[in-house]
């Protein structure tokens, strides 16, 4: 009779077991399911809080600046309304001064294209030719190493630009709803906040809390980086072409800049459309394009090292493989907006695990390390 029951004990733990992994299983999928479907809105939420991470420090500059009897409710909207309507002015000006250049840059670099065109495809031509030459075993090596996966990615990478420009143009009320919501999350962050923190439940408050400002810490770190690392790889791009007497350097700069936005890979990527150009803009004097190439080595290597630790911090800490990994993720379900966001998730999943599972085991077990757990 004991065994009947002890037996029957068994079958419903496994039975309830089986069922909450289940359900689990099935809430994951659901989730992602609805993060996918509605991506677009996600991409258009995350947009605006990026929009607002730059103007956000000035803003609560100037609130601090304002007298403490002005009420905070009129305040930081009106201090809100003059950031952006500053932010506007100075974007209005910046392109009113390189808007006449840059279409004049673009206008030569489209009518010289067709001669870039022939000059591609006979540089195509004698590299076969060179490629031929090389003992079979050179041949098998440089095979081996997946060169045209290089190629059809940067060559898909390219096409991701274009595609996206191009359905920008059929997403009109995003664009306008973008500066619209980073304007309320300036001005009524606080009670966007406490309403999110209302839908969870109250055991839960503090880790929400925490949780939020880990990522909007994280966030705001990354994306101020970011966009001084993006202008500061323009400006330096753009010095550094104009005295090697490279042209189009106006269009390369901002190639350079906009590219900079994706970790690790981003220079590579903007470095080779750049380096191609200058190749076929000296044909005869390839050392301009070694001294181009060895100005861009140099570049990331300085930004890697030096700058790239300095602006962003040590919130976002995470390994070189991490990054490429999360940035070929964000790329499936994202595009170029996924490539962008990923390293910052994964940084904000990476503080979650540490504080949820890393610090636990410890705790329980003073042997525990997480070396030992790379070892294994």
């Amino acid at each position: 009779m004991n065994d009947w029951y002890s037996w029957q004990s068994r079958v419903r733990f496994i039975a309830r077991t089986t069922g909450v992994f289940i359900l689990r299983v099935v809430a994951i999928a659901l989730a992602v399911y609805v993060v996918v479907r509605i991506r677009s809105i996600l991409v258009t939420l995350i947009v605006a809080g990026l929009f607002a991470y730059p103007a956000g420090w000035l803003v609560h500059l100037l609130c601090r600046l304002l007298p403490s009897r002005v009420p905070r409710k009129i305040a930081r909207p009106l201090v809100t309304l003059a950031v952006f309507v500053l932010y506007g002015y100075l974007t209005y000006l910046s392109i009113r001064i390189l808007i006449t250049p840059f279409q004049s840059e673009m206008r030569a670099l489209i009518a010289n294209w067709p001669l870039y065109q022939q000059e591609i495809q006979q540089l195509a031509r004698d590299v076969q030719e060179w490629y031929r030459t090389l003992p079979p075993d050179v041949r098998r090596l440089i095979e081996s190493q997946n060169v045209t996966g290089v190629v059809e990615f940067s060559r898909q990478w390219a096409t991701g630009i274009v595609t996206a420009s191009v359905s920008l143009v059929g997403h009109i009320v995003e664009i306008v709803l973008i500066p619209v919501l980073a304007f309320y999350f300036l001005t009524d962050s606080r009670n966007i906040k406490h309403e999110f923190v209302a839908l969870v439940p109250r055991r839960w408050w503090r880790d929400t809390l925490w949780l939020m400002r880990q990522a909007n810490l994280i966030l705001e770190n990354y994306v101020i980086g970011q966009i001084m690392l993006c202008l500061i790889a323009g400006l330096v791009v753009g010095i550094g072409l104009a005295l090697l007497g490279v042209k189009y350097v106006l269009v390369l700069a901002v190639l350079a800049g906009i590219t900079r936005a994706i970790p690790i890979i981003g220079p590579i990527l903007g470095g080779i459309p750049i380096v191609l150009l200058v190749v076929l803009q000296f044909p005869n004097n390839l050392m301009v394009a070694v001294h181009v190439l060895l100005f861009f080595s140099a570049l990331h290597f300085i930004e890697s090292k030096l700058i790239l630790p300095i602006l962003i911090g040590e919130r976002v800490k995470l390994h070189p493989v991490t990054v490429i990994l999360v940035l070929l993720a964000g790329a499936q379900f994202f595009g170029l907006m996924g490539m962008f966001l990923a390293p910052p998730v994964a940084a904000i999943i990476r503080v979650v695990l540490h504080r949820y599972w890393i610090a636990p085991q410890r705790t329980k077990s003073p042997t525990f390390r997480t070396e030992e757990v790379v070892r294994t």
